[in-house]
């Protein structure tokens, strides 16, 4: 997105969708911020301006001091009121209110995230958006308040003060008037310069805080301590700070010329000079301004010149703040590929079948394809195991079956309807599956293994899918049972799983949540291959009737299944039972011959 490109309707839009939360959400703190604002200015004005102006006046013209004490007595009262409005506005009103704004906000784009296409993920692009989005929102929530609150403040102090020239001096207008026109035009191109700057900036600093994790995160503190990788990050921290460096160097000697232009000549020599030699002359030459009139004047020129000068900044602020809100509207307003048909079906709570036909898929238009003309069937109760290599294209396939993609051409039908007619969110829960990079949640145990806030019947469910997966003996060891958090995130006394003991968690989740089809990609590569045989055999006898899809290119599960599909660059190559395939002397004998010694004597099986 380039700087120049939005118009003046789109920098209203783009702040007002902000300022529109506070009006959905919080009404009463963004309208008190705006009549405090203004009732500031309005202190500061009867304070500085008037008051001053009428002492001075006194003064000269002989007015008698309990008039005048009168006058200050009810000044200094009505500043009391405003610092006790000051108060209960800092204290309460504007923390609870964009507390309220930030979480919000914050929702909205935590479930945009949710629902976004998975696809996107994949482009490095749409996911930085996101990142960076997520993590400016509160940024945007605070520039936009402080924009409204300051515009309130700035067009307070210009109303009165410009009423007060109009009353007493009206040519001092002039002055003011050239230098707000001229010093506008200068800052817009000056905000310009600066947000093509840091736009090239952050190209730059997204790696500067990959490199910055890389030497603080504990992900990476072996490999950092065993091998001389940690040099060339260290030369690229130290490259990236030079390239940083030039960007800056390179764009700060346009903004020094603008600023110089725009701050001398359209401020100090018309409004510090000229004005002045002007107001002067005629309070002592011409006598027709009286000296509180004099001297206010110039309190109030400085006071316009200064608001003048910052409502200016403030619309390149808002020019600013419009360019990155529409980052932040351009993730939210992403739309899905993937949608529901217009009248969506409801799934089936009963199993009669799973096909694909002819189904290719690519993640990109112009990229590879990963699966070429795939047909597979599965029927009710059936134990299939999809095997092959790395990259072979398995992984894809299963997420294409939970439709968490859509092919790019054939079709997958669920009880021989086309999945696209169902529900996308119903069709989603009617699959159990486990990732070989499954993830464990900063959450009770119960909660990882249900996955859902737990009810009080719940800690039972979540114990016996436990039991099942064979964390039985470590879920005895734990005092607080599947009460236990969960990594020590957020609290102290929870648990660090090992590798294999967090697998045994994910796996239970397929033995706790009632689904048509269980899907497993790998979930049992941490597990020893002992380990390995006899959960998968649970698994076999616990899933009832409910058809399994084993992936895995560690064939110890083959010989369980009735019938197994190997996969090879995107294509199903071969399919049948073991014994079946073993006949046939072709890449998966080839495979299962490879690792027959490794699992052997846990399977029973004689390498061939």
């Amino acid at each position: 997105m380039k700087p120049n490109k939005q118009s003046f309707a789109r920098v209203m839009q783009n702040n007002w969708f902000i300022l529109k939360y506070g009006l959905m959400y919080s009404r009463k703190y963004i309208i008190f911020t705006c009549l405090y604002a203004c009732l500031q200015e309005i202190e500061i004005f009867l304070e500085h301006v008037i008051l001053i102006k009428f002492v001075f006046d006194s003064v000269q013209f002989g007015t008698s001091f309990s008039t005048v004490a009168l006058y200050i007595g009810l000044t200094v009262l009505f500043i009391a009121g405003c610092f006790v409005l000051d108060s209960i506005y800092y204290q309460s009103v504007e923390p609870k209110g964009k507390e309220l704004l930030y979480q919000k906000l914050r929702m909205d784009l935590y479930t945009k995230a949710v629902k976004t296409d998975l696809s996107n993920y994949d482009d490095p692009v749409y996911y930085n958006e996101y990142v960076w989005s997520a993590n400016d929102a509160r940024n945007r929530i605070d520039a936009t308040i402080d924009n409204i609150r300051n515009i309130c403040k700035s067009i307070t102090v210009i109303v009165t003060s410009v009423s007060f020239f109009l009353f007493v001096d009206k040519l001092g207008l002039v002055f003011i008037l050239v230098s707000f026109i001229a010093t506008m035009l200068f800052s817009m191109l000056a905000n310009k310069v600066r947000f093509a700057m840091r736009m090239e900036l952050n190209e730059k600093d997204r790696k500067r805080i990959y490199l910055k994790r890389l030497f603080y995160l504990a992900d990476y503190a072996k490999e950092l301590r065993l091998y001389s990788i940690k040099e060339k990050f260290f030369r690229e921290f130290s490259r990236t700070h030079v390239e940083m460096h030039a960007i800056v160097n390179k764009h700060s000697k346009k903004q020094f010329w603008i600023n110089f232009t725009s701050d001398y000549f359209f401020n100090e020599l018309i409004l510090g000079g000229l004005y002045v030699v002007y107001v002067v002359f005629m309070a002592l030459v011409k006598g027709t301004l009286s000296y509180g009139s004099a001297v206010t004047l110039l309190n109030s020129c400085w006071r316009l010149k200064g608001n003048m000068q910052y409502l200016t900044s403030l619309v390149s602020e808002m020019q600013e703040n419009s360019m990155y809100i529409e980052k932040l509207r351009s993730f939210l307003d992403q739309p899905n590929e993937m949608k529901d048909a217009d009248d969506p079906l409801a799934v089936p709570d009963r199993f009669t079948g799973l096909e694909l036909r002819n189904v290719s898929f690519r993640y990109s238009e112009s990229g590879s394809p990963i699966l070429h003309d795939v047909d597979l069937t599965i029927r009710p109760g059936e134990k299939i195991a999809i095997v092959g290599y790395n990259g072979a294209g398995k992984t894809t396939l299963t997420k294409l079956i939970m439709r968490l993609y859509d092919a790019s051409s054939g079709e997958i039908r669920l009880n021989g309807i086309a999945i696209d007619q169902f529900n996308l969110d119903d069709y989603r829960m009617k699959f159990s599956s486990v990732f070989q990079d499954h993830q464990l949640f900063a959450a009770s145990l119960s909660e990882n293994v249900l996955m859902q806030h737990c009810s009080a019947d719940d800690p039972e469910k979540a114990r016996l899918a436990l039991e099942k997966s064979g964390f039985g003996d470590k879920l005895h060891s734990l005092p607080m049972g599947t009460d236990t958090s969960i990594t020590k995130e957020f609290n102290d006394s929870g648990v660090e799983l090992s590798g294999g003991e967090a697998q045994k968690v994910a796996i239970s989740r397929v033995f706790a949540k009632p689904t048509l089809l269980i899907l497993l990609d790998e979930p049992s590569s941490a597990l020893d291959p002992m380990s390995e045989y006899h959960l998968n055999q649970v698994m076999l006898e616990k899933a009832e009737n409910r058809p399994i899809i084993f992936i895995s290119h560690r064939l110890s599960t083959t010989k369980m299944v009735d019938r197994i599909f190997m996969m090879e660059n995107g294509r199903i190559i071969e399919q049948g039972s073991h014994d079946e395939l073993m006949r046939l002397k072709g890449k998966y004998a080839h495979m299962f011959n490879l690792q027959a010694s490794r699992y052997r004597v846990v399977a029973g099986v004689k390498q061939a």
